[in-house]
């Protein structure tokens, strides 16, 4: 074998590399194998280092912005979170209208087909945080789509260009767990049950946390609007009264963070003046991480919330009870305007016709002149008997015991007249009541359930006393 002269070999290795530069590929007619010219900024909402309540929406907007127009795709695509779930992707351009292709899943991205002309290229992304959410700012990226794939993934890195945040407010963000919390709830008087208008109710919200919460802690009661005249206490065993106290609406409670672990004691109290519905269990009856320390937890998402409860249950509706549904009229013998003279008898019947059946007691109660003695009184009705209780004295009274049927109760008062006896009706002392409390008075009631006692015929009214007489002596003439 002869040797090679090293001349030739460099020789030779020249026309190999002519020949194999000649053989080299080129790219195809229109391809663009370079980045696209544009700008791009990202935003957060929440922004970068916020804590929010797990379920809170996340949102970010890209913005591109095309300096030169390209005939190839274009394609923006951001990194993507495991722990954003519920998710929408909605890309539009000024100049290119909607993407061609969205994809919301693993690491969102839209594409344009080309050409493209100049403009702007808007991405908005957004979803439920499930859990800590790391920052989406690092390997999100537009490019130059060469095969139209709606993913930048598989592009040289001189094809793509970083995705910008010049504000910096994109980044990681925290979530806060729903407040550890134990509760119990007690009402008073307890329910269900039927009270009396203008009854006081007492609600007592006992609250335990078991740990210090980096967000403020809101207690809620639903309240209802015929609890009236409210009153609202709220204080706590580490954390002292609490910062902020609304006692309208849904009456809550709110502890400032850090909120440190203890007890929290959240008293409601007011007048029932119509039927109060349930407060637990009620969607608006609870506790919750309160994330914009509004006060209130109808605005934080359902997991930050905790419902309260009523182990015993005591908690329930108060019904009222209703004022009686009657009928009256009063009789006087002799007749209102008549001149009497000492002695006189007088008599007041008073007929009561009940037209709806009632659970509590039912009073008659009159005026009473005090210029009337040797008082009797007799009070009957024709479905319920006698009166349990009666009293002569002052303003004359008849109470029956409830249940109470319909039917017509009569209360007849005689006295005898020792001076000039005042108009019995109408006056605050002669009503028809349902007497709450069986005191057989109507003067310990509520306007709400006392009825005046009427004189249609208008026999009831004054009596004035003849207190001047003149004496006619006949003239006897003497024999």
């Amino acid at each position: 074998m002869f040797p090679v002269p090293a001349r030739l070999l460099a020789i030779v290795a020249v026309v190999a590399a002519v020949i194999l530069g000649g053989m080299a590929v080129q790219p195809p007619s229109g391809t663009q194998a370079a980045a696209p010219n544009v700008t791009t900024e990202v935003d957060q909402s929440p922004p970068a280092g916020s804590a929010v309540a797990p379920g809170t929406v996340v949102t970010y907007t890209v913005t591109v912005t095309l300096a030169t127009g390209q005939t190839d795709a274009l394609t923006i695509q951001m990194t993507g979170d495991s722990d954003i779930s519920d998710r929408a992707l909605v890309c539009t351009s000024s100049s290119n209208g909607g993407a061609d292709a969205v994809g919301p899943g693993g690491g969102p991205s839209c594409m344009w087909n080309g050409p493209l002309v100049t403009g702007t290229f808007t991405f908005t992304f957004s979803g439920k945080a499930n859990g800590p959410i790391g920052s989406l700012l690092a390997g999100s990226v537009v490019c130059t789509d060469m095969n139209s794939s709606n993913t930048c993934n598989d592009e040289a890195a001189g094809d793509r260009v970083a995705l910008t945040d010049s504000d910096g407010d994109v980044g990681s963000i925290a979530t806060i767990d729903p407040p550890s919390a134990m509760s119990q709830v007690d009402q008073a008087p307890a329910g269900p049950d039927t009270v009396a208008h203008g009854t006081a109710v007492t609600y007592t919200v006992t609250v335990g946390i078991g740990g210090t919460m980096a967000a403020p802690l809101t207690i809620q009661l639903k309240g209802d609007p015929d609890l009236t005249n409210r009153t609202l206490t709220c204080t706590s065993t580490t954390n002292g009264p609490a910062d902020v106290v609304g006692s309208g609406g849904a009456p809550s409670c709110m502890w400032n963070a850090p909120v440190m672990a203890g007890l929290f004691t959240f008293v409601l109290s007011g007048e029932a003046t119509g039927a109060i519905d349930d407060a637990v269990p009620a969607a608006d009856s609870v506790a919750c991480s309160d994330m914009n320390a509004s006060n209130s937890c109808d605005d934080e998402v359902a997991g930050n919330r905790v419902a309260l409860a009523d182990t015993d249950g005591d908690v329930g509706p108060l019904n009222i009870a209703p004022p009686p549904d009657l009928t009256s009229e009063v009789e006087q013998a002799p007749p209102g305007g008549t001149v009497i003279a000492n002695g006189v008898h007088v008599v007041y019947t008073v007929t009561v016709t009940l037209a709806t059946a009632q659970s509590e007691a039912l009073t008659i109660q009159l005026r009473g002149d005090g210029n009337l003695a040797n008082r009797t009184l007799t009070c009957t009705s024709t479905t319920n008997g006698a009166a349990d209780v009666t009293g002569t004295g002052g303003a004359p009274t008849c109470m029956w015991d409830g249940p109470l049927a319909t039917g017509v109760f009569t209360m007849v008062f005689e006295g005898d007249a020792t001076g000039s006896v005042g108009d019995a009706i109408p006056s605050n002392l002669s009503v028809v009541c349902t007497d709450i409390n069986a005191s057989n008075s109507c003067t310990d009631e509520t306007p709400f359930y006392s009825v005046p006692l009427t004189d249609a015929d208008g026999d009831v009214g004054p009596l004035n006393f003849q207190s001047v007489f003149r004496v006619v002596l006949p003239m006897v003439t003497k024999g």
